[in-house]
């Protein structure tokens, strides 16, 4: 039988995290070795997957997109390859909870509790991105520079609305924040090729991302590469139209970005411009992007190509 560590973000949902993480412990077989174990603050769930992820075969994340970060990071410490790592699994319980469209988690504790007792684990691709010697594991996305900026003035002001709903009601921060960015040029080399200059990138491991936009409707965390998307110009009307077109069926759909995928991906600038990895602040460029293909075993259905 299964020997599970639980990882959960009491804050998460409102205060709601502990509850649900108890709920799911209790519908999983009572045969599984379950242990459930609450973070005290940032970075504490990588050091418990560190800690403990030795010893079990799957690690659970209960909370939001930023705990499964943290777990995530843990989980790639534990082992060499995803076949010495412990599996990954995530219930829901955040604000923005973007994970769960990209990647179908389950967000009801006793419907996980079932599936768990059949899911293999599906590998996937991790992107590793490395900021002045720290690197940094995303499962999701990394932009740099217009998205990067409303990634900022959201956190900003955090107040428990995120996702769609956070960028409605701070739609006037957030326009002002954008209108005020300099754009600074951006300059890329994706597997070794020179990019044209850009006002913004979005490297993208899945179709779907925050706020209910899709990046690309192609992009998957199965096939070993990543998707990059570079916004050739800021400005009001473009970023207005590229935020419609990537809210209404894709950014690649914009005709104000070019689309490719790469293996590997340098970003520099001269000026100052701000990266996000998975929605949470990281720093600056520049920044060197790779992809470590099957690292991970996703504790998720089969269900896409």
């Amino acid at each position: 039988m299964a020997s599970y560590l639980l990882i959960v973000n009491p804050a998460a949902g409102k205060g709601a995290g502990s509850a649900r993480a108890e709920e799911l412990r209790e519908r999983l077989d009572p045969d599984h070795a379950v242990d459930l174990v609450s973070t005290t603050g940032r970075g504490h769930a990588t050091r418990l997957v560190r800690e403990h992820g030795a010893d079990v075969d799957r690690v659970i994340a209960i909370g939001g997109d930023g705990t499964l970060n943290e777990v995530l990071v843990g989980v790639l410490g534990v082992g060499a390859s995803a076949d010495t790592r412990p599996a990954l699994g995530f219930l829901p319980g955040g604000t923005a909870n973007v994970a769960t469209k990209a990647f179908g988690f389950m967000p009801d504790p006793g419907r996980l509790a079932c599936a768990l007792s059949h899911l293999e684990g599906r590998l996937a691709d991790i992107g590793i991105a490395d900021l002045g010697g720290q690197s940094r594991p995303f499962l999701q996305w990394c932009g740099a520079g217009l998205d990067a900026v409303v990634i900022d003035e959201l956190n900003s002001t955090r107040t428990g609305h995120m996702g769609l709903a956070g960028l409605v009601l701070k739609a006037p921060r957030v326009v002002a924040s954008v209108v005020r960015y300099p754009a600074p040029t951006v300059h890329l080399v994706a597997d070794g090729k020179e990019l044209a200059p850009a006002a913004g990138v979005i490297l993208a491991n899945v179709a779907e991302v925050a706020f209910g936009g899709t990046v690309h409707p192609g992009a998957t965390p199965f096939d070993g590469e990543i998707d990059v998307v570079t916004m050739r110009q800021a400005g009001p009307f473009r970023t207005a139209r590229m935020a419609a077109c990537m809210m209404l069926t894709s950014l690649t759909a914009s005709p104000d970005v070019d689309h490719r995928t790469a293996r590997t991906v340098t970003i520099h600038s001269d000026g100052r411009v701000p990266v996000q990895i998975d929605g949470e602040p990281v720093g600056y460029l520049p920044v060197d992007v790779w992809v470590e293909k099957a690292a991970v075993r996703l504790l998720v259905a089969d269900r896409r190509p």
